[in-house]
Protein backbone atom coordinates (compact mmCIF):
# COMPACT_ATOMS: atom_id res chain seq x y z
CA UNK A 1 0.00 0.00 0.00
CA UNK A 2 1.53 3.14 -0.79
CA UNK A 3 1.08 6.16 1.17
CA UNK A 4 -2.17 8.57 1.87
CA UNK A 5 -1.42 11.45 0.51
CA UNK A 6 -4.41 14.12 -0.13
CA UNK A 7 -3.81 13.88 -4.08
CA UNK A 8 -5.96 16.15 -5.71
CA UNK A 9 -5.22 14.54 -9.28
CA UNK A 10 -7.86 13.89 -11.73
CA UNK A 11 -6.25 11.03 -13.56
CA UNK A 12 -8.69 8.53 -13.75
CA UNK A 13 -6.86 5.46 -14.89
CA UNK A 14 -9.09 2.24 -15.84
CA UNK A 15 -8.17 0.69 -12.90
CA UNK A 16 -10.07 -2.89 -13.65
CA UNK A 17 -7.77 -2.95 -17.01
CA UNK A 18 -4.54 -1.66 -15.23
CA UNK A 19 -4.89 -4.51 -12.31
CA UNK A 20 -5.55 -7.52 -14.48
CA UNK A 21 -2.68 -6.54 -16.59
CA UNK A 22 -0.02 -6.34 -13.43
CA UNK A 23 -1.99 -10.00 -12.26
CA UNK A 24 0.18 -11.06 -15.22
CA UNK A 25 2.79 -9.80 -14.48
CA UNK A 26 3.59 -10.66 -11.01
CA UNK A 27 1.73 -14.43 -11.52
CA UNK A 28 -0.92 -13.24 -8.68
CA UNK A 29 -4.26 -15.90 -9.09
CA UNK A 30 -6.60 -15.13 -6.72
CA UNK A 31 -9.07 -17.25 -7.95
CA UNK A 32 -10.87 -16.36 -11.66
CA UNK A 33 -13.77 -15.62 -9.43
CA UNK A 34 -16.79 -17.75 -11.09
CA UNK A 35 -18.27 -14.66 -9.44
CA UNK A 36 -19.33 -14.01 -12.85
CA UNK A 37 -19.73 -17.41 -14.68
CA UNK A 38 -19.97 -17.65 -18.91
CA UNK A 39 -22.67 -15.34 -19.05
CA UNK A 40 -22.09 -12.90 -16.41
CA UNK A 41 -24.37 -14.21 -13.89
CA UNK A 42 -23.50 -15.49 -10.32
CA UNK A 43 -27.47 -16.56 -9.85
CA UNK A 44 -27.60 -18.91 -13.32
CA UNK A 45 -28.59 -22.32 -13.16
CA UNK A 46 -25.29 -24.67 -13.87
CA UNK A 47 -24.85 -26.17 -17.34
CA UNK A 48 -26.52 -29.13 -16.48
CA UNK A 49 -29.52 -28.39 -14.08
CA UNK A 50 -32.45 -28.32 -15.30
CA UNK A 51 -34.42 -25.65 -14.13
CA UNK A 52 -37.32 -26.58 -11.84
CA UNK A 53 -36.37 -29.81 -12.60
CA UNK A 54 -36.95 -30.89 -8.76
CA UNK A 55 -40.02 -28.86 -6.82
CA UNK A 56 -39.09 -31.11 -3.92
CA UNK A 57 -38.64 -29.06 -0.80
CA UNK A 58 -35.21 -30.42 0.17
CA UNK A 59 -34.10 -28.75 -3.40
CA UNK A 60 -35.47 -25.42 -2.87
CA UNK A 61 -34.23 -25.52 0.64
CA UNK A 62 -30.46 -26.53 -0.86
CA UNK A 63 -30.67 -23.39 -2.99
CA UNK A 64 -32.10 -21.04 -0.80
CA UNK A 65 -29.62 -21.71 1.64
CA UNK A 66 -26.90 -21.87 -0.85
CA UNK A 67 -28.16 -18.00 -1.67
CA UNK A 68 -28.15 -17.06 1.61
CA UNK A 69 -24.35 -18.24 1.74
CA UNK A 70 -23.22 -16.53 -1.01
CA UNK A 71 -24.65 -13.23 0.37
CA UNK A 72 -22.82 -13.79 3.48
CA UNK A 73 -19.33 -13.97 1.50
CA UNK A 74 -20.16 -11.02 -0.12
CA UNK A 75 -20.66 -9.12 3.27
CA UNK A 76 -17.46 -10.45 4.81
CA UNK A 77 -15.75 -9.26 1.77
CA UNK A 78 -17.46 -6.34 1.31
CA UNK A 79 -16.91 -5.15 4.75
CA UNK A 80 -13.02 -5.42 4.42
CA UNK A 81 -13.45 -3.20 1.54
CA UNK A 82 -15.11 -0.87 3.49
CA UNK A 83 -12.60 -0.79 5.89
CA UNK A 84 -9.76 -0.29 3.66
CA UNK A 85 -11.40 2.59 1.78
CA UNK A 86 -13.27 4.59 4.79
CA UNK A 87 -9.72 4.55 6.86
CA UNK A 88 -7.99 6.62 3.94
CA UNK A 89 -11.07 8.95 4.32
CA UNK A 90 -10.48 8.95 8.23
CA UNK A 91 -7.07 9.29 8.00
CA UNK A 92 -7.28 12.77 5.51
CA UNK A 93 -10.01 14.02 7.76
CA UNK A 94 -7.56 13.21 11.01
CA UNK A 95 -9.60 11.06 12.40
CA UNK A 96 -7.38 8.55 12.80
CA UNK A 97 -3.26 8.14 12.85
CA UNK A 98 -1.26 7.04 9.93
CA UNK A 99 -0.52 4.53 12.15
CA UNK A 100 -3.60 2.79 12.95
CA UNK A 101 -4.46 3.60 8.84
CA UNK A 102 -1.53 1.17 8.02
CA UNK A 103 -2.41 -1.52 10.53
CA UNK A 104 -6.36 -1.66 9.02
CA UNK A 105 -4.98 -1.83 5.42
CA UNK A 106 -2.86 -4.64 6.15
CA UNK A 107 -5.47 -6.55 8.00
CA UNK A 108 -7.93 -6.08 5.24
CA UNK A 109 -5.31 -6.87 2.77
CA UNK A 110 -4.28 -9.92 3.99
CA UNK A 111 -7.48 -10.96 4.76
CA UNK A 112 -8.40 -10.02 1.12
CA UNK A 113 -7.44 -13.96 -0.82
CA UNK A 114 -9.82 -15.11 1.64
CA UNK A 115 -12.57 -13.20 0.91
CA UNK A 116 -12.28 -13.83 -3.04
CA UNK A 117 -11.77 -17.44 -2.65
CA UNK A 118 -15.03 -17.97 0.26
CA UNK A 119 -17.24 -16.13 -2.50
CA UNK A 120 -15.85 -18.04 -5.54
CA UNK A 121 -16.42 -20.90 -3.61
CA UNK A 122 -19.80 -20.02 -2.26
CA UNK A 123 -20.81 -18.73 -5.84
CA UNK A 124 -20.07 -22.31 -7.21
CA UNK A 125 -22.50 -23.90 -4.87
CA UNK A 126 -25.04 -21.70 -5.61
CA UNK A 127 -25.00 -22.25 -9.45
CA UNK A 128 -24.85 -26.22 -8.16
CA UNK A 129 -28.31 -25.68 -6.87
CA UNK A 130 -30.09 -23.19 -8.91
CA UNK A 131 -33.88 -23.85 -9.74
CA UNK A 132 -34.71 -25.93 -7.07
CA UNK A 133 -37.60 -23.54 -6.22
CA UNK A 134 -38.66 -22.57 -9.74
CA UNK A 135 -41.47 -25.19 -9.11
CA UNK A 136 -42.72 -25.07 -6.00
CA UNK A 137 -46.39 -24.31 -5.40
CA UNK A 138 -48.71 -22.85 -2.58
CA UNK A 139 -47.82 -19.73 -0.40
CA UNK A 140 -44.26 -21.79 0.31
CA UNK A 141 -42.86 -21.66 -2.95
CA UNK A 142 -44.33 -17.82 -3.55
CA UNK A 143 -42.20 -16.65 -0.04
CA UNK A 144 -39.02 -18.76 -1.03
CA UNK A 145 -39.28 -17.26 -4.91
CA UNK A 146 -39.28 -13.83 -3.24
CA UNK A 147 -37.11 -14.10 -0.68
CA UNK A 148 -34.46 -15.85 -4.01
CA UNK A 149 -35.40 -12.15 -5.57
CA UNK A 150 -33.88 -10.45 -2.87
CA UNK A 151 -30.94 -12.34 -2.55
CA UNK A 152 -29.99 -12.03 -6.44
CA UNK A 153 -30.62 -8.12 -5.69
CA UNK A 154 -27.65 -8.39 -3.19
CA UNK A 155 -25.66 -10.84 -4.70
CA UNK A 156 -25.67 -8.55 -8.06
CA UNK A 157 -24.67 -5.50 -6.21
CA UNK A 158 -22.45 -7.33 -4.54
CA UNK A 159 -20.64 -8.94 -7.55
CA UNK A 160 -19.74 -4.85 -8.05
CA UNK A 161 -17.95 -4.60 -4.65
CA UNK A 162 -16.06 -7.69 -5.27
CA UNK A 163 -14.90 -7.07 -8.32
CA UNK A 164 -13.37 -3.33 -6.72
CA UNK A 165 -11.92 -5.38 -4.36
CA UNK A 166 -10.43 -8.17 -6.20
CA UNK A 167 -8.96 -5.52 -8.72
CA UNK A 168 -7.45 -3.18 -5.51
CA UNK A 169 -6.22 -6.57 -3.97
CA UNK A 170 -4.03 -7.28 -7.39
CA UNK A 171 -2.79 -3.59 -7.71
CA UNK A 172 -0.80 -3.81 -4.42
CA UNK A 173 0.54 -7.30 -4.84
CA UNK A 174 1.68 -6.10 -8.38
CA UNK A 175 3.24 -2.73 -6.56
CA UNK A 176 4.66 -4.95 -3.37
CA UNK A 177 6.35 -6.95 -6.41
CA UNK A 178 7.48 -4.23 -8.04
CA UNK A 179 5.24 -4.59 -11.32
CA UNK A 180 4.53 -0.57 -11.12
CA UNK A 181 6.08 2.98 -9.21
CA UNK A 182 4.59 4.61 -5.82
CA UNK A 183 3.12 7.19 -8.07
CA UNK A 184 0.85 4.67 -10.35
CA UNK A 185 -0.30 2.78 -7.61
CA UNK A 186 -1.14 5.96 -5.68
CA UNK A 187 -2.98 7.24 -8.75
CA UNK A 188 -5.18 4.01 -9.06
CA UNK A 189 -5.66 3.62 -5.31
CA UNK A 190 -7.05 7.32 -5.12
CA UNK A 191 -9.40 6.52 -8.06
CA UNK A 192 -10.37 3.03 -6.49
CA UNK A 193 -11.04 5.06 -3.09
CA UNK A 194 -12.86 7.84 -5.51
CA UNK A 195 -15.05 4.95 -6.99
CA UNK A 196 -15.75 2.68 -3.96
CA UNK A 197 -18.37 4.45 -2.56
CA UNK A 198 -21.14 4.00 -4.78
CA UNK A 199 -20.96 0.34 -5.11
CA UNK A 200 -20.39 -0.29 -1.48
CA UNK A 201 -23.74 2.07 -0.70
CA UNK A 202 -25.69 -0.17 -3.28
CA UNK A 203 -24.90 -3.18 -2.10
CA UNK A 204 -25.42 -1.89 1.77
CA UNK A 205 -28.80 -1.14 0.03
CA UNK A 206 -29.84 -4.65 -1.72
CA UNK A 207 -28.73 -5.73 1.99
CA UNK A 208 -31.14 -3.79 4.18
CA UNK A 209 -33.70 -4.71 1.70
CA UNK A 210 -32.73 -8.26 2.09
CA UNK A 211 -33.27 -7.90 5.66
CA UNK A 212 -36.34 -6.58 5.60
CA UNK A 213 -37.69 -9.51 3.33
CA UNK A 214 -39.44 -12.62 5.06
CA UNK A 215 -37.23 -16.01 5.49
CA UNK A 216 -38.99 -18.84 3.72
CA UNK A 217 -39.60 -22.65 4.20
CA UNK A 218 -40.32 -24.91 1.77
CA UNK A 219 -41.22 -27.53 3.77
Amino acid sequence: MSRARRSKSNARMPVLWLAAGTLALVGVSFVALNLFGGNGRADSPSSGATVGSSASASACGAEVAAAEGQVSATRVAAGHWREHVQARTALLDGRISQATTKAIWKRTRLAGPADIQRLADATTAHQRVSGGCADVSGAAGQACRQRLSALAAAVAAGRAVARDWQAHLAMMAAHKAGGMDDQQAQTMWVAAWRAAPANLAAFAHADATLTRTAPCDPG
